[in-house]
């Protein structure tokens, strides 16, 4: 199944195919490092705290920590 990025504006946008929550993570954790790396050397880095998961429409949602941006795992309806 895909798992989604959505941007403070709604967007939603594939970033990775995986199977397992293990596998969910994981892709999460690498899309936050490749964030990471191309900001400036003077930006913040986003630091992953903590996870809020719910399900809703047969997708299981994903919110680390920006409160604007999540994660969503399954397929859009």
């Amino acid at each position: 199944m895909l798992l989604y990025f959505e941007n403070s504006y709604g967007e939603e946008r594939p970033i990775a195919d995986v199977t397992t929550e293990q596998e969910v993570f994981a892709a999460i954790q690498d899309f936050i490092n490749d964030c990471n790396a191309k900001k400036s050397p003077h930006g913040r880095p986003f630091e992953w705290y903590y996870t809020r998961t719910w399900e809703t429409g047969g997708r299981k949602h994903y919110d680390v920590g920006s409160h604007t941006e999540f994660f969503h795992w399954g397929e859009k309806e």
